[in-house]
């Protein structure tokens, strides 16, 4: 048994939908549920190896002359051009990083407004510091004695 068998209908029916894509899409659906309902009848009456299919599909036609038929069908008015593909383009080129500017324009500034911030405070706080301060009332003890040199240090009280 082959792994990469191919479903020969199913590529037969993909070749006729590419080559209809320039019908109108429920014409193109109509068309191919009928090509789909032939292949299904051909199965069940017993067409099941790829050269029996390969048969039916010859029977019905080539995608080719299925398309011409259908584009003749539908007259001149009806058949809308085929969708071009999109054009291949080159990969855009990679953004350049111009934010690194940006970020250590932004960083210089902050750390401006930070200074700034900073001077002005220590202005403020020496204004602070200039005022006069109030004054403090000295309490009036008595002197302390300092024992004389030659005289022995007063045991205390508490025995030390």
């Amino acid at each position: 048994m082959s792994i990469n068998k191919v479903d020969v209908a199913g590529e037969y029916l993909r070749e006729v939908e590419l080559r209809l894509s320039g019908l109108p899409v429920l014409q193109r659906h109509e068309l191919l549920a009928d090509l789909s309902a032939h292949i299904e009848t051909a199965r069940e009456q017993g067409a099941y190896s790829d050269g029996e299919m390969v048969e039916v599909l010859q029977r019905l036609g080539s995608p080719e002359a299925i398309a011409a038929a259908a584009y003749e069908e539908a007259g001149p008015r009806l058949v809308m051009a085929p969708p071009e593909p999109p054009p291949i383009r080159a990969p855009a080129p990679a953004p350049r990083n111009n934010n690194i500017w940006a970020w250590v324009i932004a960083a210089a500034v902050g750390f401006f407004v930070l200074f700034l911030i900073g001077v002005a405070s220590l202005m403020f706080f020496s204004q602070v510091a200039e005022a006069p301060v109030p004054a403090v009332q000295q309490i009036d003890r008595p002197p302390v004695q300092e024992p004389a040199p030659d005289q022995p240090v007063p045991a205390r009280p508490d025995g030390e």
